[in-house]
């Protein structure tokens, strides 16, 4: 009978426990599953703010506006954004901001818009990722960078990280860029290089952006160099019409053939519209292959197609 009793106790404290460990399994279930939905959250706000070390915001503002003038009482620039959050240690994030810069004259200058963007001490904004920067004549520009610093005195836009600006057909990756909002023209700094959609490349420094008369036109003033299938040409700078598709090699220009022919000319016109690859030029030309020695003035190249054809005054030996 002793046993019997003590047996049923047993029982009956096996049962409690199972129960209490039953109900601290669903507890830390509910727990787990809160701390879940914590993480996500805070990995979302994390996505959107790349890099803060506190995810909690201090204050929201949905449907954020901002406007700003400078010491004469003249409209300097005015931001929108989908949202905007302030933290306590971290600078203040825009939500898909769009911020309108104007001029000492009071005219809308440029228009900057991306994804999100931070303030930084009250003294400028910090574009992340692709931004659209559109111009007072009509212009857009696309590109991607790690950080755009926007100045608000200066109003003048830079980044001295890795820029890709992305045009119609090219891609252009630099090591910074500089935006003078008073010149009206885009510098990419640094090494770069241009790819274009049909596969030629070129290698320079420091391009620059014209944007006057509604046109861009991409030129550098540095040494270049041309890369189409394996032919290479070398020039003192270039100009390109990227509506036109002409391309303009300046100065002394050296055609350096993947057989070994080489073609020595000045300012030499390259003619890409309608997947064409044409070289142009009204120059003295001197053609030199291991059979020819050739010297003539003005060339027509159709690289495409493999012919050269010399305009006049042609002398060579063979």
């Amino acid at each position: 009978m002793f046993d019997s009793r003590l047996r049923h106790s047993l029982l009956s404290v096996v049962f409690i426990i199972a129960i209490i460990a039953i109900i601290w399994f669903f507890i830390g279930l509910f727990l787990v599953s809160c701390s879940v939905q914590e993480d996500k959250q805070k990995e979302l706000l994390i996505h959107d703010q790349t890099s803060f070390e506190e995810v909690t915001y201090l204050e929201k503002i949905d449907n954020f506006s901002l406007q700003v003038f400078d010491a004469k009482a003249e409209l300097s620039y005015f931001v929108k954004a989908k949202s905007y959050f302030s933290f306590k240690d971290s600078p203040a994030l825009l939500i898909e901001p769009k911020v309108s810069f104007y001029d000492l004259k009071g005219n809308k200058n440029y228009v900057l818009n991306s994804q999100r963007a931070h303030y930084v001490n009250n003294s400028g904004i910090k574009f992340k990722g692709e931004v659209g920067i559109h111009s007072c004549n009509g212009l857009n520009h696309k590109i991607n960078t790690e950080e755009l610093l926007v100045g608000f005195e200066t109003r003048d836009l830079m980044s001295k990280k890795q820029v890709t600006y992305l045009g119609e057909t090219v891609k252009i990756i630099s090591q910074g860029i500089q935006i003078r909002a008073k010149d009206d023209i885009i510098k990419l700094v640094g090494n770069i290089k241009i790819n274009q959609s049909d596969g030629q490349q070129i290698l320079t420094k420091d391009l620059y952006i014209n944007q006057i008369e509604g046109q861009k036109h991409f030129y550098s003033k540095n040494k270049i160099v041309y890369i189409f299938q394996k032919d290479k040409i070398y020039a003192d700078g270039v100009d390109i019409n990227e509506q036109e598709q002409i391309i303009e090699l300046l100065g002394k220009v050296r055609i350096i053939k993947d057989s070994g022919s080489k073609i020595s000319t000045k300012d030499l016109s390259i003619d890409q519209s309608n997947s064409l690859e044409i070289y142009r030029t009204k120059e003295k030309v001197h053609y030199q292959s291991d059979t020819a020695d050739i010297h003539a003035v003005g060339m027509i190249y159709d690289v495409i197609k493999q012919k050269i054809k010399l305009i006049s005054d042609v002398v060579g030996i063979l």
